[in-house]
């Protein structure tokens, strides 16, 4: 697309042989638009003419020079002079730091073996080391991107249009209009990455406010902008149009997590291989010195996770004589429950350990896509991947398919985000993309890769997407945020502030006692100092065995209290 903009320049809008120039113009336009340039019609001798803004602010009446500015910008970018971020990606070093991998050992756990078995892992038995066995299990890592990438889309809105625009739903400068009950024209306008722009005053609205520009009340901007070409479709018909494109099994969740000896490769508490000691219950698989053990126990073996949540022993047998908390996941054996409905409760899917749990997991439904106003034309939105919905029939989309192409538009949004601020982090075992495995709440039978439970939090400023932090409640003791970001373009705002505090009010007023993160060492002292986290250290941690919580190479653990409410 880039030799679109240079051949428009040097051709002087001449179409290349078998192309036509409308092709040459729109190719040129689009990726100039890709690259975060703005379009506007500006009224001059009582015409409309239109105007291209680059990313660094500068106005040019032409599209050549347009071009021109674009070759002369790009071929001087080499420099960044960008910030170091962390997980969260928005948190700053107070001195930069070069962009590196996360190689640290957490000092929560001991240092693991550094080879696996070239034999499959045998149950109740570790996996002894082979010294001349080559390849390295180690645990996920995550980097940081410390500047943009180059030629990136990064300074681009992150809206509803830029998304439909990036999907090729609808084009840059496309005629709308917003109609009445009747179907009539309302307000007319063109479409922008930030928004309509009015075709009366010429300003720049988000849907919401064109919505009240043009008068009306309805609160349905998406469903009530039309696009004025003939085809009657209105955005929220073009966001189903990507919605159902899309919605197919994502490749990273395709393969199969499991080995043909059917246990894991790594330690579900670290994530680091080694000698392993494997459940007889499930695939996980975990260092002796993980678990508390100080050696492999004679006979069955179970992990903290397959044992009941209040004798502490677990079993062989089928999943009959085990129920599940719908929540916090904790199982526990029916007869330990001394429950007179065991057998009726046996068969349910929603099933729930304490009305703790029962509050929150009712809580975290009754705030999922639903925007609450945070102040300064900013929204916080509670989000959950429609293919996460589970067996009672509970979906994400009470409201429709409006509804349910509105939420999966925003996830893919959050994952656009996330991608932004972090290089591509792939389980070293299973090659999935972890980010889009937890945007998604994609499960998995290994434990540490099953991240059905995880929500996730946005922050929108004008209907633009600014910053995402992932949230997993594991029941009222504790909630884990494990990433969060912010863009490049919205750093230094107090953005993620804004996101991590609604965030925290909310946990607390559904009864979570403790908020825990992966911090990298560069950002632990911002948490610490500016958001009153604390070290975790390694009893505190061992406590939480039982939940299986998502960790990075070289992060420490961090948490903080919250002022329950419950």
């Amino acid at each position: 697309m880039a030799d679109a903009v240079f051949n428009w320049y040097k051709n002087g809008g001449t179409a290349e042989p078998g192309t036509k120039r409308s092709e040459t113009t729109l190719q040129a336009k689009k990726h100039l638009s890709s690259m975060g340039w703005v379009f506007w019609y500006a009224q001059k001798n009582g015409r409309q003419e239109l105007r291209y803004q680059s990313p660094q602010g500068k106005v040019y009446y032409t599209l050549k020079a347009a071009c021109k500015g674009y070759i002369d910008e790009t071929s001087g970018a080499e420099g960044g002079g960008g910030m170091t971020v962390a997980v969260a990606a928005d948190l700053e070093p107070k001195k930069p730091l070069k962009r590196k991998s996360l190689t640290q050992e957490n000092p929560a756990f001991p240092k693991s073996l550094p080879f696996k078995s070239l034999q499959p892992p045998k149950r109740g038995k570790t996996v002894r080391k082979q010294e001349n066995q080559a390849k390295v299990i180690k645990r996920a890592s995550i980097r940081i991107r410390e500047d943009p990438v180059p030629n990136s889309s990064h300074r681009n809105p992150r809206t509803v249009l830029s998304w439909l625009i990036d999907n090729n739903a609808v084009s840059i400068l496309a005629k709308v209009y917003y109609r009445n009950k009747a179907g009539n024209p309302l307000m007319r306008g063109r479409i922008t990455r930030t928004g309509i722009q009015c075709d009366c005053c010429f300003r720049v609205f988000a849907l919401t406010a064109f919505e009240a520009h043009a008068g009306s009340t309805n609160h349905r901007p998406a469903a009530n902008i039309i696009l004025d070409d003939g085809s009657g479709r209105s955005l929220s018909d073009c966001q189903r149009q990507v919605h159902d494109s899309m919605m197919t099994i994502p490749t990273s969740a395709k393969k199969d997590d499991l080995n043909p000896h059917g246990s894991d490769d790594v330690c579900s508490a670290c994530c680091d291989g080694g000698e392993l000691i494997c459940c007889d219950r499930c695939p996980s698989a975990f260092h002796v010195n993980c678990v508390g053990l100080k050696e492999v126990p004679d006979g069955d073996w179970f992990c903290p996770s397959c044992c009941c949540g209040i004798c502490c022993i677990g079993t062989v047998s089928d999943d009959d004589n085990f129920l599940a908390c719908q929540q916090c996941e904790c199982k526990f054996h029916i007869g330990c429950l001394k429950l007179k409905e065991s057998n009726e409760l046996a068969g349910k899917n929603n099933w729930f350990c304490s009305h703790s749990c029962e509050n929150i997991f009712s809580g975290l439904r009754n705030l999922t896509g639903k925007p609450i106003l945070v102040g300064n034309n900013l929204t916080w939105t509670l989000l959950k991947s429609k293919a996460s919905s589970n067996g009672d029939g509970y979906t994400d989309c009470p409201d429709g398919l409006d509804s349910c192409a509105e939420n999966h538009r925003k996830l893919n949004i959050a994952l656009d985000v996330m991608h932004e601020c972090f290089e591509p982090s792939k389980d070293s075992y299973t090659g999935r993309d972890l980010v889009e495995a937890v945007i998604f709440s994609q499960g998995s039978k290994l434990k540490r890769l099953n991240f059905k439970g995880f929500y996730i939090a946005v922050l929108e400023e004008n209907d633009d997407l600014v910053s995402v932090a992932t949230i997993r409640v594991h029941g009222d003791i504790v909630a884990e945020m494990s990433l969060v970001a912010t863009r490049f373009s919205h750093r230094r705002r107090g953005m993620c502030r804004a996101l991590v505090d609604e965030l925290e009010k909310n946990l607390a007023k559904l009864g979570v006692q403790k908020l825990i993160l992966p911090a990298v060492p560069a950002a632990v002292d911002t948490w610490v100092n500016g958001f009153g986290f604390s070290h975790m250290t390694g009893d505190e941690r061992s406590k939480l065995l039982q939940y299986t919580l998502l960790d990075f190479q070289g992060s420490i653990m961090c948490q903080k209290p919250l002022k329950t409410e419950l």
